[in-house]
């Protein structure tokens, strides 16, 4: 927050009865009750003693209320002058149901005459930048070699990767490089 050290001087009465009155309004708000801090740490404690009393003396002593309430209850096997039927079993083998299966083999598709495609991914001027996107694509591993041109006049280093047999190969290889971030890529039929 600013504060102006020239008017300090004139006002030091005023800054006085600030000082005061920030005094009073940063007290704190009184006091809570004790209680539901107590309450809980209780309930906290009974909660745990009963899952101790639980673990050592196990279900044992509750299983014998539970058997005295369901004798006085129900008679044992029959309520109501139905009895319990607990054949979900035998009905679930019953219900089976056995599907027919037809293997089927699935074959890629196989060109006939397959054509030989290289891939390029880049044509630089330097052959440190071709050198570079080569060494990209191999990390990549795909086979990758640099060729040279002459393009109007100019020594241009071509960097293609391949040879790929087939057309699925080659755009195998595109999207690759599409997908790490090399989009412009250009197949090239070699035969």
């Amino acid at each position: 927050m600013a504060h102006d050290f020239a008017k300090q001087r004139s006002s030091s009465k005023s800054s006085a009865k600030k000082r005061t009155s920030t005094k009073s309004a940063t007290k704190t708000a009184p006091a809570r009750s004790h209680w539901p801090w107590f309450f809980s740490g209780l309930l906290s404690g009974l909660f745990v003693a009963l899952i101790g009393y639980l673990g050592l003396f196990g279900t044992g002593p509750l299983q014998g209320i539970n058997s005295n309430i369901m004798s006085q209850d129900f008679p044992l096997g029959d309520v109501d002058g139905e009895s319990t039927d607990f054949t979900f079993y035998d009905r679930l083998s019953e219900a089976e149901v056995i599907v027919d299966v037809i293997a089927v083999e699935l074959e890629p598709e196989i060109e006939e005459n397959p054509d030989i495609y290289r891939v390029q991914a880049g044509s630089f001027n330097s052959i440190a930048d071709a050198e570079k996107l080569r060494a990209e694509i191999i990390l990549l591993g795909l086979e990758t070699s640099i060729s040279q041109a002459e393009v109007l006049g100019q020594t241009m280093f071509r960097v293609q990767a391949g040879p790929f047999v087939g057309n699925a190969n080659a755009n195998d290889a595109v999207d690759l490089l599409a997908r790490n971030n090399m989009p412009d890529t250009i197949k090239i039929v070699v035969r």
